[in-house]
């Protein structure tokens, strides 16, 4: 078993490289060192995700003093996605295969001196659609249950389980006979509410443009209808129960256009005061405590990221945290059961960040281990917020990384457009992506065009109805212009990159905006907008509706034409490169060989570096791997494009 931990006490060794040019590709982008730490429960352990097999599994070693490190375990096919711990001796996780979206969970049992992993729920992924599991409450007052959501009775529509840990799925009865169903969808419900408890209280039913809000009190045996809407009106969203049980902590745009957080009472169906909003940008995060049974703060992103605090000892303790690292961002990404021991992850967006341990009973700090220690921060590049006015007077945000050691002035370009497009939009911090971009070279961009999500309805709504490869691609064009307007970019030599929709916007910009871009990469993109409707997974299929408003309808051919570039490939000037994952749930491989066959038709035919499909991959590459393979063919491609 190659193990990645084995010097995890040793002392730091960064590199020392001549510049930031010497960094090899690989040391961007191979998985890092240490990520995700975890505290049990008891805060005694410390769960980890580390290099193992040449895959992100899972390491534990003993809070004090760092002792007893172990892999517990070994895989070497499937990275781990995510992990949390369900007790103080079981980790469950949940991984999928090759990219398809059908998450199963599984657990460990960390006590155990050979630690088997357990299948909890199995997914599915097949002809009758994605069967997926996820964990919705991990009932940390019940050390031998959580609570899932999963499809597997109708791909469409998620029941709720009470799972017994001390359980196991049969792989040939497709069944674990010890999960309890707690709540069954009755066809139309897509999310679920829970307490903090565990009780099963509220539920979102869609119906085409129709919403449902479903509620029952503590003890009530069925639903009542509360609220009805439209998904795209302006409403509410619920966050998270207070402690009480009762009154519900809810995202709200009525009467205002940015969502903020207010309290909300179901039993009258009244929202109560505002507790915190932004006159910019919507807010959501909710930071809670289970120990205090109170609301401490509220997280945001303006340009950079915020918190406001509603309790002064928390305020205080943050701000010595922060005081202790100067111009660094100190957040705490996990806590011990009684709130005295904190994993703290402190970070830059040149720096992708170190973990600490922070006491509040001894009130000190130990350093624990950096995530990619290999990546000396003193020869990686700024991240700064910026703003410009679009052609039809909208003010677009975004965010520019320019090289750290050139004058900033006339440098080549890479648009890097975001994926979704709705409800996402891109923040400042560190980027993999951007940093080793920077280090060849090259300025980045991040453009938050009209449909991304984050700063109010109004502005999310401009991009519906047919605004793919119009309105929104303008307001990439438009921050070219902006760029080189102000000295920063060099108008001859500027890429756009992207993935998903990202890579839809880099097709769109070949087309429609031919003479702009020297060159483009389309990573898992959409090309054929009908057939992102045609093919869409069926558990996507009740957000149907919802899309056609957004996108455009699909039975409208002539807006379906015009918007895809697939239809526009003989417009096409720059050299292009395709990425693509074979097992892509969400935009199917067809997008990439329709495309490529349409180049071939007009004689041009993509080399090794310039097509890349891999058959073990979704929506995005997770294998290191196919990473370093992809960005060492993307180095190749932006130097002989756009030096």
């Amino acid at each position: 078993m190659k193990l990645g931990v084995a010097l995890f006490l040793a002392v730091a060794s960064q590199a020392i490289w001549a510049k930031a040019s010497d960094i090899p590709v690989k040391d961007f982008f191979r998985n890092p060192e240490f990520t995700g730490l975890q505290l049990s429960p008891d805060g005694k352990h410390i769960a980890v995700l580390s290099p193992v097999n040449n895959r992100r599994n899972i390491v534990i070693m003993d809070t004090d003093g760092l002792k007893n490190i172990r892999p517990i375990t070994g895989l070497s096919k499937q990275d781990i996605g995510g992990f949390f711990w369900a007790n103080n001796k079981d980790i469950v996780f949940t991984m999928d295969s090759d990219g398809n979206e059908a998450f199963s969970i599984f657990k460990v049992d960390t006590s155990l001196k050979k630690p088997k992993i357990i299948q909890l729920v199995g997914a599915t992924a097949g002809a009758s659609g994605i069967r997926s599991a996820s964990t919705v409450h991990t009932l940390p007052e019940d050390p031998d249950h959580i609570i899932v959501q999963f499809n597997q009775r109708r791909v469409k529509a998620p029941d709720l389980y009470k799972l017994n840990l001390d359980s196991r799925w049969s792989n040939k009865r497709k069944k674990n006979s010890k999960m309890k169903l707690i709540a069954k969808n009755p066809g139309d419900v897509q999310g679920w509410l829970v307490d903090h408890d565990g009780d099963v209280r509220g539920a979102f039913s869609i119906n085409g443009l129709k919403g449902k809000f479903h509620y029952k009190a503590k003890g009530e045996k069925d639903f009542r209808v509360i609220r009805e809407f439209n998904v795209e009106d302006e409403g509410i969203s619920p966050l998270a129960f207070d402690y009480d049980n009762k009154t519900m902590f809810v995202n709200s745009n009525i009467g205002r256009d940015k969502n903020a957080v207010y309290r909300y009472d179901p039993e009258t169906n009244k929202l109560g005061d505002m507790i915190f909003g932004h006159e910019i940008v919507d807010v959501a995060g909710l930071w809670m405590s289970r120990k205090q049974k109170k609301l401490l703060g509220i997280s945001y992103i303006h340009e950079y990221p915020e918190t406001v605090y509603f309790d002064d000892a928390t305020e205080k303790m943050m701000k010595k945290l922060q005081d202790a690292f100067p111009g660094k961002r100190v957040n705490i990404s996990s806590q011990s059961k009684d709130e005295m021991l904190n994993i703290i992850v402190v970070s830059n967006d040149n720096d992708p960040g170190k973990y600490f341990l922070f006491d509040r009973n001894k009130n000190n700090v130990i350093p624990l281990v950096p995530r990619m220690d290999w990546l000396n921060p003193d020869y990686l590049s700024p991240m700064k917020a910026i703003k410009f006015t679009s052609r039809d007077g909208l003010t677009i945000h975004g965010y520019l990384t320019i090289p750290k050691d050139s004058d900033g002035k006339n440098l080549p370009l890479i648009v890097n457009p975001h994926g979704g497009p709705y409800g996402v939009r891109d923040t400042w911090g560190y980027n993999s992506e951007h940093q080793f971009f920077a280090s060849r070279g090259y300025a980045t961009v991040q453009v938050n065009f009209r449909g991304s999500g984050g700063y109010g309805r109004n502005f999310q709504q401009a991009g519906y109805g047919g605004k793919w490869g119009a309105e929104m691609q303008h307001d990439l064009t438009d921050a070219v212009k902006y760029l080189v307007k102000e000295g920063i970019a060099d108008p001859k030599r500027v890429c756009i990159y992207g993935a998903s929709y990202g890579g839809y916007a880099t097709m769109a910009g070949l087309t429609f905006t031919p003479d702009l871009y020297k060159c483009g990469i389309n990573y898992v993109g959409v090309t054929d907008v009908g057939l992102l409707f045609t093919s869409m997974p069926k558990h996507w299929e009740p957000a149907k509706e919802q899309l056609k408003l957004r996108i455009g309808d699909p039975e409208d051919k002539e807006l379906m034409n015009r918007m895809s570039p697939l239809a526009h490939v003989d417009k096409i000037k720059a050299p292009l490169m395709i990425v693509q994952g074979a097992k892509d749930p969400r935009v199917v491989k067809q997008h990439a060989t329709d495309l490529r066959d349409a180049l071939e038709d007009r004689g041009i035919k993509l080399n090794d570096d310039e097509w890349i499909m891999k058959n073990d991959e979704g929506h995005g590459f997770r294998k290191e791997e196919n990473r370093i393979e992809l960005y060492t063919k993307m180095e190749k491609f932006l130097a002989k494009h756009l030096k």
